[in-house]
């Protein structure tokens, strides 16, 4: 049969050991003070046990509500930034250095074609041009079905 070889270091930590079970007196515990007899079983009502882990669980869901709650508001506070495409066009370097005041180049879209409205990007809906007290604004004539799918 091999045996093992203990490592230096091993044998600090066992004389470390050693020294604090030699510390412990055995015969100062008495079996005697423990008396099994005190318990009583009837003290135990497990109606109480099953109802608490019941209120539990509501507490839990409450708790998990509101968190949902709250990260709903922290999402919900998140600014993101809204453009509104009129048209696009591509022109050449040369016709841009030429732009002075009056002039003007033709986009890809008709008088009817909707706007497309894009949140952070992302095209999310549709829209028309109207105008409210002197100032411009978009009335949305369709949403994305994606978008309507992130209640």
């Amino acid at each position: 049969m091999n045996k093992l070889k203990k490592k230096p270091n091993f044998d600090k930590i066992d004389r470390v050991i050693q020294s604090s079970n030699n510390d412990i007196d055995n015969n100062d515990i008495d079996n005697n003070d423990i008396d099994n007899n005190d318990i009583d079983n009837n003290d135990i009502d497990n109606n109480d046990i099953d109802n608490n882990d019941i209120d539990n669980s509501k507490e839990k869901k409450s708790v998990k509500s509101e968190e949902i709650l709250n990260n709903k508001k922290i999402i919900f506070d998140i600014p993101i930034n809204i453009t509104i495409e009129l048209g696009r066009s591509k022109i050449k370097i040369k016709e841009l250095l030429n732009f002075s005041k009056g002039s003007m180049f033709i986009l890809n879209r008709q008088k009817e074609d909707p706007l497309k409205i894009f949140a952070n990007g992302k095209l999310v809906a549709f829209g028309e041009v109207v105008i409210s007290d002197n100032t411009y604004g978009i009335r949305i004539i369709s949403i994305k079905n994606s978008l309507n799918t992130m209640n």
